[in-house]
């Protein structure tokens, strides 16, 4: 059901962000919301090391248009530096420097807006990790956490004084 004079998308999202799915997720440790400020989604998604990993998420559309994802400095509120990316197993493939930097910061990833955009082959080549609208924010995250499970995020080196 939509409410008149809310953003259907905005709706969209509220309700899979309250659903058991999401919330299973943020049990388990595998991620949290941090905020929603629309049509931005911050979220910390757990590494294999422990560490979180700051996502800003562009959900315009949601869930007709795929989520628009890249790594977040969430204490600076700015990108996050490609040397704090993450790195080890999978996560160097779609967190690529090569690509990921001239493509907004997303991750290559057939799930993720930018991804989609420049390989219109995936949703086919890729049908069970592509996005389609009847996907939601839920199954954008399990597919970085899934990534992000044996990854390590490099931490900045402490300030000296």
């Amino acid at each position: 059901m939509t409410v008149p004079g809310i953003d259907p998308s905005s709706q969209r999202l509220d309700l899979d962000l309250a659903s058991n799915e999401f919330e299973n997720g943020v049990d388990a440790g595998l991620w949290r919301l941090v905020t929603l400020d629309w049509p931005h989604l911050l979220v910390a998604i757990t590494a294999g090391d422990g560490h979180a990993l700051g996502m800003k998420i562009l959900v315009d559309g949601y869930p007709r248009l795929p989520p628009s994802g890249q790594p977040w400095d969430l204490e600076q509120g700015a990108p996050l530096p490609v040397e704090q990316w993450p790195t080890g197993g999978t996560a160097a493939q779609i967190f690529r420097t090569d690509w990921s930097v001239g493509n907004q910061n997303a991750p290559y990833m057939a799930c993720d807006r930018q991804g989609l955009a420049t390989h219109t082959n995936w949703a086919a080549e890729h049908p069970s990790r592509a996005w389609n609208p009847s996907r939601t924010i839920t199954f954008y995250l399990q597919q970085i956490s899934l990534e992000l499970q044996d990854a390590v995020l490099p931490q900045p080196a402490p300030e000296t004084p």
